[in-house]
């Protein structure tokens, strides 16, 4: 196999592309959910994606902010909300401003979920510091969060 660039931008693309890799591998997703098929289910990438939003949120959200927050359509968003709803990871109730608009919200077992694929995560990357000083992980987060806040997104200048 060729060598690849090595300079900090190939370093960081490959990085990159084996943190992606180990995502969609959903190793992590599946340790977080314990055996239980509806919540490993639920731990898709986009399904996953529209339970992290609303947890995010913090509050209900209507389908078409969710689809926006997560990089999908309006009927992909309207499908995810069945399959969860059937799953009973989220709830719709009536929205008191617009009547012709619901809003959705994590149930409690949604919640559990999310908050377990999180805490998961987090062991993960305690673990992956664990050969750092305090100081390098406090250098490296503050760096990540830098470079995650410069990433180019769509519809940004550049």
């Amino acid at each position: 196999m060729p060598k690849r660039e090595q300079g900090p931008e190939g370093v960081v693309e490959r990085a990159l592309v084996r943190i992606r890799r180990d995502q969609q591998g959903r190793g992590l997703h599946r340790r977080a959910t314990k055996g239980d098929p509806v919540a490993a289910s639920s731990a898709s990438a986009a399904r996953f994606r529209y339970l992290d939003a609303l947890d995010e949120a913090g509050d209900s959200m209507a389908i078409s902010e969710i689809g926006q927050a997560i990089g999908v359509d309006r009927p992909r968003a309207s499908r995810l909300t069945t399959e969860l709803l059937d799953d009973g990871l989220v709830e719709r109730r009536p929205n008191p401003d617009d009547s012709r608009y619901a809003l959705v919200r994590l149930t409690a077992r949604g919640k559990s979920l999310v908050d377990d694929v999180h805490a998961t995560r987090r062991a993960a990357v305690a673990e992956a510091l664990a050969g750092f000083t305090p100081e390098e992980a406090r250098t490296f987060a503050a760096l990540l969060d830098r470079f995650v806040a410069a990433w180019p997104r769509e519809g940004s200048a550049g």
